[in-house]
């Protein structure tokens, strides 16, 4: 049996070079190889591939009984499919502003489309800058301020480190997108009551559930009340009210407990009435599927 070798030549000129190449690796950036640094963005790409599958906040506009309001929606998006990069915020105004990803729930629409599409997107700090190229976009004063509610509300679910927002138009700084409303200064979300229906649903439509059945959702409303009805072949047939956790202007979760439903599709209506008359202030309905 052979004996292991201690202090031989080449043991030490192998003991150097592995030293070398170690030292060099830890060596300062100012003087590493140029072949160095794509080898490590490589590396870095290769272990961080892109998620199969991302959810994303968008912002839809409805009529109420108040004019045009916000409706959240939360999709899941096929990366792949969408062709999307890296950066959540702009993937999401893209997705928005083009019309590539529509809303879901057949109630609601986007004030976009029309050829319009986004440039770039930058940040500086918390404040983003979204660059557009602007196709057709005439709009009253209410819809060119929602259509910009959208984005800044899409925008800030989806990158939370942007806090306001600017408008340029290829690449250019403008008084206005429409002609009504001052886009030379930033914007940032406005208050919840005065942008965002003041009852909403959470994700439902064309979703299976298991009974018991629950319904969830958030609102801002007079005394925290959510008036509710269960339909099924568009007759009702039950119906009640809940309050949410806290009372407008705090908006705050609220939800229903429908219990055992048989098997079979449904919808699930809730709404704001009006202290002062009664009426319909906003509503919103889901479709669901009970197996």
């Amino acid at each position: 049996m052979s004996k292991p070798v201690t202090n031989s030549p080449l043991m030490s000129a192998i003991f150097i070079a592995i030293t070398t190449v170690a030292l060099t690796a830890c060596s300062p950036a100012g003087t590493e190889s140029p072949s160095a640094t794509p080898s490590a963005s490589f590396s870095i790409l290769e272990a961080t591939p892109l998620p199969v599958s991302q959810d994303y906040t968008f912002y839809f506009v409805a009529e109420t009984a108040r004019g045009l309001r916000l409706y959240k929606e939360v999709q899941t998006v096929d990366v792949a499919e969408n062709e999307l990069g890296l950066d959540k915020g702009l993937n999401a105004l893209t997705m928005l502003i083009t019309g590539q990803l529509p809303p879901f729930d057949g109630d609601h629409k986007t004030l976009w489309k029309s050829g319009s599409k986004v440039i770039g997107l930058t940040r500086e700090g918390g404040v983003a800058t979204v660059d557009l190229s602007l196709g057709r976009f005439d709009v009253d004063a209410e819809s060119e301020q929602r259509a910009i509610d959208q984005i800044i509300w899409t925008l800030t679910a989806n990158d939370p480190t942007v806090t306001s927002v600017k408008f340029t138009i290829d690449g250019r700084s403008v008084e206005t997108l429409a002609g009504k409303v001052d886009t030379t200064a930033s914007f940032v979300p406005g208050f919840s009551y005065e942008v965002l229906a003041s009852v909403g649903i959470d994700q439902l439509d064309r979703s299976d559930v298991t009974s018991p059945v629950v319904i969830t959702g958030m609102a801002c409303t007079f005394e925290a009340n959510v008036s509710w009805e269960l339909l099924q072949n568009k007759k009702i047939i039950d119906s009640g009210a809940t309050t949410a956790a806290l009372a407008c202007p705090d908006r705050s979760a609220w939800k229903i407990d429908l219990g055992e439903l048989a098997a079979g599709k449904y919808t699930i209506r809730v709404f704001d009435l009006s202290a002062e008359d009664g009426s319909v202030v906003s509503e919103d309905d889901k479709d669901f599927t009970v197996n």
